[in-house]
C-alpha cells in the first residue's frame, strides 16, 4: 500500500516542479520591460515609502541589465510587456498583512478570434508580510521577490 501511495504522490511532485519552469518559459524573448508599481490597495504606505519601493524594483532590474522603458499612464496598451508589482493589505485570521504580487503582461494572440489581448504570462506572490509602521519586512520581501524574478528572467534570456 505504501508503494502505491508513493507512486501516486511522485507524479504530483514532478508536475509541481515543472510548472514553475513552464511559467518562466513565457518570459523568453522579452528584450525590455515597462514597470508599474501599484500600492493603491495598501493606503497605509506613505508617499516616501512608495518611492523607496519603486527604487528597489528599478534597481534590481537595472542591476540585472534588464532594459526598462518609461511607463506612460494615459496609454496602457502601449506599455507592453509590462512588469507590474502590486502591494495590497489583506486581513487573514484577524491579522493585517501585506501581499506582494508580481505580474508580467504581454500581448497574446487568441487562436479562436485572432485578436490580441493583454494577458498575464508570469506571476509570483509573497504573502503574510506583517503590516506595521516599520516597512523593513515589506522591503526585504520585495527584494527577495525581485531577486527570484530576475533569476527566472535571466535564465530564460541569457
Amino acid at each position: 500500500m505504501r508503494m502505491f501511495t508513493l507512486f501516486l504522490f511522485l507524479p504530483l511532485v514532478l508536475v509541481a516542479q515543472n510548472s514553475e519552469d513552464e511559467d518562466a518559459s513565457h518570459l523568453k524573448g522579452i528584450n525590455y520591460l515597462y514597470m508599474n508599481i501599484d500600492t493603491s490597495l495598501a493606503p497605509e504606505i506613505a508617499a516616501g515609502e512608495r518611492m523607496d519601493i519603486s527604487d528597489i524594483v528599478e534597481l534590481q532590474l537595472r542591476r540585472a541589465h534588464i532594459a526598462l522603458r518609461p511607463y506612460v499612464v494615459n496609454t496602457p496598451q502601449s506599455n507592453v510587456p509590462l512588469l507590474e508589482v502590486s502591494i495590497k493589505s489583506v486581513q487573514t485570521r484577524g491579522i493585517d498583512n501585506y501581499e506582494l504580487i508580481l505580474k508580467v503582461h504581454d500581448h497574446v494572440t487568441i487562436d479562436r478570434n485572432k485578436q490580441q489581448t493583454i494577458a498575464t504570462i508570469f506571476e509570483m506572490r509573497r504573502e503574510n508580510i506583517p503590516t506595521s509602521n516599520d516597512t523593513d519586512a515589506l522591503k526585504s520581501k520585495l527584494r527577495e521577490l525581485m531577486s527570484d524574478f530576475v533569476a527566472a528572467f535571466t535564465k530564460q534570456n541569457p
